[in-house]
């Protein structure tokens, strides 16, 4: 096997990955250097440190398209969230949930708990998602080599608390499941704006200040600068800064929302 995949499991459990792990991975394909493989062999080093008895999950979101086209394939529509998150959704024994603006893709032991009743909710992140159901199971978010302003389970712990900025009204989307078969659906979109944009902005780069020593491990992997957070204790203390101080991990330039500090 290749020394790229050598060095990635030793790295993966050095950051603190482990056998029987559930696992969320938001990636930059590019921190990584050189990989020698490629993303086949970055996504082979993580499901074998996982083992048979692990879970594996990548973010595979489409709003950057479903937004401006209300429409959704399961199988046609490209994930928006990086390399690894589209190359991982189109390998052999991974399903893709169907949302049509935050569908993830799960391989692994947890793969039809995670998925089940996606369908119900009508959020991008609502009772149903996996995102709600990571800390039930243990699981690990890992950034690897990206931001922490990328973290998408704080979109989820915003669900939980119903954080007044996170979303806005219902868009309908055509969505096209796995087996061909044809549905309307209604979702919330989420309320954020582009970069230098009016409104609020995300700052979830700021998740580490409410975390503890023992919360989180930041290492290297290969040549990418990572973290890996214990998503149970993030969901405790995510939401208890949110209840406590509602705009902590957004910026409100405009006073939007000063009613609520």
């Amino acid at each position: 096997m290749h020394a790229s995949y050598e060095q990635l499991k030793q790295d993966l459990k050095n950051i603190g990955i482990s056998a029987g792990d559930l696992l969320v991975v938001h990636s930059s394909f590019k921190s990584l250097g050189y990989v020698e493989g490629g993303a086949e062999c970055v996504i082979a080093a993580l499901k074998d440190v996982l083992g048979a008895e692990g879970t594996l999950v990548f973010p595979t979101f489409t709003y950057s398209t479903s937004y401006a086209d209300s429409y959704f394939s399961n199988v046609e529509t490209p994930s928006c969230v990086g390399y690894l998150s589209e190359y991982f959704r189109k390998t052999e024994g991974v399903i893709r949930t169907n949302h049509p603006t935050h569908s993830v893709a799960i391989w692994g032991k947890l793969q039809n708990e995670l998925n089940d009743g996606v369908e119900l909710d009508d959020t991008p992140m609502g009772i149903h998602s996996p995102y709600r159901k990571f800390a039930k199971y243990g699981g690990k978010i890992l950034m690897l080599g990206c931001s922490l302003a990328h973290n998408s389970f704080m979109h989820a712990m915003e669900e939980v608390v119903e954080s007044p900025y996170a979303l806005r009204d219902h868009q309908e989307y055509t969505m096209v499941d796995e087996h061909g078969n044809v549905t309307k659906r209604k979702i919330r979109r989420h309320n954020f704006t582009r970069p230098n944009g009016p409104g609020i902005k995300q700052r979830y780069e700021r998740t580490l200040d409410v975390l503890d020593e023992g919360d989180y491990t930041i290492g290297q992997i290969l040549e990418a600068k990572s973290v890996l957070i214990n998503s149970a204790a993030l969901e405790v203390k995510a939401a208890a800064k949110m209840r406590q101080e509602p705009l902590y991990f957004v910026d409100d330039p405009h006073g939007l929302y000063a009613y609520l500090k």
